[in-house]
């Protein structure tokens, strides 16, 4: 082409990429404002409800700083190029359809490694537990069979059988001590198998919790309390009772470690270790509550009522509500914002549903 003035739609192309960008950082932004738009008309960055003016500079100041690193993040997002991999049918195909020997030929080779297949038929059903680096995998038989695998290079760590029921599993501050839920106590073992200690002020547990930061280990169970005790000195630092029954979900926010447990009365209760009292309540189902996620910033819930509902827990409201095949019997969050649910034989995974 001829060197000379630009066409005009060659201009028109030039305006329009600049505003696409702003739009899309500006949307990118929303998630990472937090609190940011609450106050004035302005997005709350001048502070002008607070009387002195010394504190109105610095609440002004923080808020700029917030914009900022909010604005920071969202560019950062921008430059990711990479997206995460989904699993998408087109047409008529459903994909429940789709088997393992087909993803792995269509994967790279880095994800096509990862797979592996465990066939445990004898002792289940069975909960498991990702240690906080997610190399080593704890599992838990209903008829008490207990191991370890490390699952990258798919190595036995360790295998017990306690000749007990076995409710729940929790990995410890690392990898070298589990708790696990039993008929009657808590009990603590080490990597290689070993009891450790047994807990006797957990009693008849049905689903533990470890706060990874305050070495504090949290439980609930038939007696209907929620029990805290500290694995470095073994004392135990809070026992409440929640007067609803006996609860077989708990839940760690990871953010704030906040504990929620789940009532037979479809209530909810959000619990910490020096409060007697639920810090909340929040009545989410008409029939018990079957699990429970959170991520932080939303709760997932499942019911016998077929229900799946999201919650804001800032907000304490309701934000979506969806419905099962049958009830979602587990629950959990990626840390993509997928929401998976565990319905009978099969797991559903959605895709911004948060």
């Amino acid at each position: 082409a001829r060197a000379g003035k630009p066409t005009q739609s060659a201009k028109k192309g030039a305006d329009e990429a600049p505003d696409e960008l702003a739009l899309e950082i500006k949307q990118r932004m929303q998630k990472y404002k937090r609190d940011m738009d609450s106050g004035d008309g302005d997005g709350g960055s001048s502070g002008k409800k607070v009387r002195s003016a010394k504190e109105r500079a610095a609440v002004a100041h923080a808020r700029k700083r917030q914009a900022e690193a909010a604005e920071a993040a969202a560019r950062s997002e921008v430059l990711l190029t990479e997206t995460g991999g989904y699993l998408e049918a087109e047409g008529m195909e459903r994909t429940y359809k789709f088997t393992q020997k087909q993803i792995a030929d269509n994967v790279d080779i880095s994800s096509a490694g990862k797979i592996f297949d465990l066939k445990l038929e004898d002792f289940g059903p069975y909960a498991i537990d990702y240690s906080a680096d997610g190399r080593r995998l704890l599992l838990g038989g209903r008829k008490g069979h207990l191991a370890t695998v490390d699952w990258r290079n798919t190595q036995l760590g360790c295998e017990i059988h306690v000749r007990e029921t076995v409710r729940d599993v929790c990995w410890l501050h690392n990898e070298s001590l589990f708790a696990v839920a039993q008929k009657k106590y808590a009990y603590i073992y080490d990597h290689t198998g070993a009891e450790v200690h047994c807990l006797r002020k957990h009693e008849e547990p049905t689903a533990l919790g470890f706060l990874r930061h305050h070495f504090l280990l949290a439980s609930t169970g038939m007696t209907g309390r929620v029990v805290y005790q500290d694995v470095t000195e073994g004392k135990v630092v809070g026992e409440h009772r929640s007067g609803v029954g006996p609860a077989h979900v708990l839940r760690v926010n990871p953010y704030n470690a906040v504990v929620h447990v789940g009532h037979g009365n479809g209530t909810v209760t959000l619990w910490a270790p020096q409060q007697s009292l639920p810090l909340a309540k929040l009545l989410c189902h008409r029939g018990p509550v079957q699990a429970v996620a959170v991520d932080g910033v939303h709760l997932a819930t499942s019911g016998l009522d077929g229900r799946v509902k999201v919650w804001d827990v800032r907000a304490l409201k309701e934000l979506h509500e969806y419905v099962t095949a049958r009830p979602a019997q587990s629950l959990d969050i990626s840390q993509r914002g997928l929401l998976a649910a565990g319905c009978g034989p099969h797991v559903v995974v959605w895709k911004d549903a948060l």
